[in-house]
């Protein structure tokens, strides 16, 4: 009886293992798709930034660009402003 008892149970307690095993690969599947999801959105994350680094770069030249381009224009009107101003001042004498 006692034997019969331990075969039973022994029989009951397989299927419970097995299912936990079972719940373990399920579990380490999902733990890896959740970690690939991340590393994809991480990927994802830096291709944006990377994007928005590069247009701040090329705005940073524009204005870099616009702004010495107004430099030379400031300094040309005063070179003008400096020889109309000596002009006027040779005209006078």
């Amino acid at each position: 009886m006692r034997r019969r008892l331990a075969v039973l149970l022994m029989v009951a307690l397989v299927p419970l293992s097995g299912a936990a095993a079972c719940g373990q690969a399920i579990e380490d599947r999902a733990r890896d798709e959740v970690n690939k999801q991340v590393e994809k959105g991480k990927q994802r994350v830096n291709e944006e930034v990377q994007k928005g680094q590069k247009k701040l770069e090329e705005g940073a030249g524009q204005v870099q660009q616009r702004v010495e381009e107004g430099a030379k224009n400031a300094k040309k009107q005063a070179e003008q402003v400096g020889q109309d101003a000596k002009k006027a001042a040779g005209d006078g004498q």
